[in-house]
């Protein structure tokens, strides 16, 4: 089915078709065979588009030497804004690594971490092109008992026949839906407009292990002889978001560009594997009549809410600009009313094309360009990151960029640098206790002459001030896996709150290790808060549990109590209207469990919320099927 439909606006246009997609199938980790891994890798530096996207951007940045001449300068680690002395604390800390010996997993080129958690501690990371799974709780590996470290390939070979063409698969992107206890895996295939596609695949159950729900999008969706390049994603209530840039083939992913398409899919539908998966494609997006490249998707601090997803993006390639962009879209997937607007911010700081940054042995790393890499929402206060030049040191570094009022937005923004070090490829995550808490982490790599590839992170706290730079993971060599003396540096990296833990983050950067190559390091962090998730002042209550969610007849809430309190426990729906109060006593301390009926409540999300002295202390949405 194919619905097109065309929007303009003052200074915006756009368009939307409407689709199913019925080309999928399941694939099977315990039924992965063992494969043998073949690799046959170019030793020149890969980069999408080839020589002439390696020219042209290179061309691009000898401007930037010649405008922001790299110096070191005298000081520490530091952006504009006041600093704090609060840091974050490291209670994990390992490498992506083989089950039999513990040695590190050699990553991609580039190596393109991500990275997604569940609430019961299993977590996924992947880079071009394989997965790698690990319980968190039990210390084992997820697929050890089947296939070691799939890779991409046997997620596609239960597509078709052995006489299948896999096309190089690339590009992987996670992520966790705290709601639905499901796991997303997308990644892409080909670079031809004949044999481009997305893989979309859903997790079947809350175990990495069991059956994915795989969906083949197609990577020339619009029939312009385009292929489909790095996918960046986020859900909301019920849509996951896809965005992906369509590109010509055989020219520069820069002046190749088409557009970038936004793919807007229903999540009820991909985990329960049906026949045909509804979709919107957003496409034809320009402001001014120029287009809007590299949307970001902006994923929410406190997990997936509302049917609004906003999406920031900037112009990448411009030396120095202040003008960033915040689209909309509201409405799901079937809804016909759905609608997509855009908004022009002005920042009060200038970003622009960072430099190549600098590792040991007179080698460098690519860092592409200024787009927006990270972003989350908390509230109506949205933060993004991306990879900038440091003008007065002429460095590479990282764009903190904070939008107040999405429907009247402006920037404020921060640059992120170190006297010697260079630092690139950021994200960020929420970390506050409560849902007030504007407090976020962000995470990158860093590297300098002296310093080989490893990966940091700053908090950031509700006073806007920034903690020091700490530093989680020192490289150990400088990376050179390809003839010359260019390396690809990534694309992104990966962070990820966990949603049943206060102040708790995960994060999958890129690091360097003895043998000249480069790998995935993984952490746990947690912030310099503790107490429970809420929105209002903590009380005595450490963490709550909701169980089976979706329910359809009946639903459980665990939680544990340090000591008796007074309490009222209520039942919202997704606006924060009351529903039913359904007790208001005094709970004991220690383990607690809530059990109530849901066959009164029409089929929906909800929030149970329990309410103290001090006001709302905790709450924990849950779904009636």
């Amino acid at each position: 089915m194919l619905v097109p439909l065309l929007g303009f606006g003052q200074d915006f246009t756009y368009k939307v078709r409407r689709l199913t997609v019925d080309e999928h199938w399941t694939p099977d980790p315990r039924k992965f065979d063992d494969e043998f891994f073949v690799s046959v890798q170019n030793l020149e530096a890969p980069y999408p588009g080839g020589e002439v996207s390696r020219n042209t951007i290179a061309e691009l940045k000898k401007h930037v030497a010649v405008k922001y001449p790299k110096v070191d300068i005298q000081g520490s680690s530091s952006a504009r804004g006041g600093r704090s002395a609060d840091s974050l604390t490291q209670i994990e800390n390992f490498p992506a690594r083989f089950f039999f010996n513990d040695n590190p997993l050699v990553g991609g080129r580039p190596n393109d971490n991500t990275l997604a958690i569940s609430n019961d501690g299993k977590l996924l990371t992947s880079w071009n092109s394989q997965v790698w799974g690990y319980d968190t709780e039990q210390d084992t590996f997820l697929f050890r008992d089947n296939s070691k470290h799939p890779s991409f390939n046997q997620f596609l070979n239960f597509y078709a026949d052995t006489t299948f063409s896999l096309y190089f698969p690339f590009d992987p992107k996670l992520i966790y839906d705290p709601n639905r206890d499901r796991f997303i895996l997308v990644f892409l295939t080909g670079r031809d407009p004949g044999n481009s596609g997305a893989i979309v695949c859903f997790s079947s159950s809350n175990n990495p292990v069991d059956e994915w729900y795989a969906y083949w999008l197609s990577g020339d969706p619009l029939q312009d002889s385009t292929w489909t390049d790095y996918p960046q994603m986020a859900i909301n209530e019920n849509n996951l978001y896809l965005t992906l840039n369509q590109l010509y083939p055989d020219s520069s992913w820069i002046t190749g560009f088409a557009q970038t398409v936004i793919w807007q899919m229903d999540l009820d539908a991909g985990f329960a594997g049906e026949e045909e998966l509804p979709v919107s494609l957003w496409n034809g997006m320009e402001y001014g009549g120029q287009k809007l490249r590299y949307l970001r998707p902006v994923k929410t601090g406190w997990g997936p809410e509302s049917d609004t997803m906003y999406f920031v993006c900037n112009r990448p390639f411009d030396l120095t600009n202040d003008s960033l962009f915040l689209i909309r879209i509201t409405g799901d997937v079937d809804d016909p009313n759905a609608a997509i607007d855009v908004k022009l911010a002005l920042a009060d700081q200038a970003y622009g094309l960072p430099p190549d940054a600098e590792q040991p042995n007179n080698h460098v790393f690519l860092t592409n360009d200024a787009r927006a890499l990270g972003a989350v929402r908390m509230g109506d206060q949205i933060h993004f990151v991306g990879n900038t030049v440091e003008p007065n040191s002429g460095k590479a570094a990282i764009y903190h960029g904070i939008i107040d009022d999405p429907n009247n937005p402006s920037v404020r923004a921060n640059i992120i640098t170190h006297p010697v070090r260079e630092y690139g490829y950021p994200n960020i995550s929420a970390l506050g206790v409560t849902e007030a808490d504007r407090e976020v982490a962000i995470f990158f790599n860093h590297t300098a002459a002296d310093a080989p590839a490893g990966n940091s992170i700053v908090y950031f706290d509700n006073n806007e001030e920034y903690g020091p730079v700490q530093t989680l993971k020192e490289g150990e060599s400088y990376v050179d896996r390809i003839s010359g003396p260019t390396e690809r540096w990534g694309d992104y990296i990966g962070i990820q709150r966990k949603f049943n833990e206060t102040s708790k983050v995960w994060v999958a950067g890129y690091w360097s290790f003895s043998n000249n190559s480069n790998g995935t390091w993984i952490s746990e962090l947690s912030g310099p808060k503790d107490g429970p998730i809420g929105t209002g002042d903590p009380d005595p209550m450490s963490a709550i549990r909701a169980y089976p969610n979706p329910a359809s007849d009946f639903i459980n809430f665990q939680f544990e109590m340090e000591e008796a309190a007074v309490v009222r426990i209520e039942i919202l729906n997704i606006e924060g209207k009351v529903v039913k109060i359904l007790a208001q006593d005094k709970v004991k301390s220690g383990l607690n469990r809530l059990t109530f009926g849901t066959t009164a409540l029409i089929p929906g999300a909800y929030i149970v919320q329990i309410v103290g002295d001090s006001g709302i202390v905790l709450k924990e949405q849950f779904i009636k099927q």
